[in-house]
């Protein structure tokens, strides 16, 4: 069955960045637009690099620093390739300036 997890304060999650986390083995990327966070996979469908370590992110959208692939932060939803597969996506809730995302 699927639960929250906490995996950051809001306070640490600074906009226009993407922040790893490792929750239960698995790597998700965290982005931050103005009060919302969204959660996706850390890990380009393309060439299997990690957004949080060469990416970065454009309003609404995280760009791979490997090959360019972009991704909707809040869908996982490929809008540029070379990538054609989107990201997997987590729920995300804020509670009591705790992040918490569904796994």
């Amino acid at each position: 069955m699927a639960e929250f997890i906490k995996v950051a304060n809001l306070d640490e999650l600074k906009e226009d960045e993407i922040r790893a986390v490792n929750v239960a083995g698995v790597r998700i990327a965290l982005y931050r637009l103005s009060n919302e966070v969204f959660a996706t996979s850390d890990i380009c469908t393309h060439a299997g690099c990690l957004l949080s370590d060469s990416g970065y992110t454009q309003g609404e959208e995280a760009e791979c620093g490997c090959h360019s692939s972009r991704f909707n932060l809040k869908t996982g939803v490929v809008t540029q390739e070379p990538a054609v597969e989107p990201l997997k996506s987590y729920p995300v809730k804020i509670e009591s300036g705790s992040v918490l995302i569904e796994i």
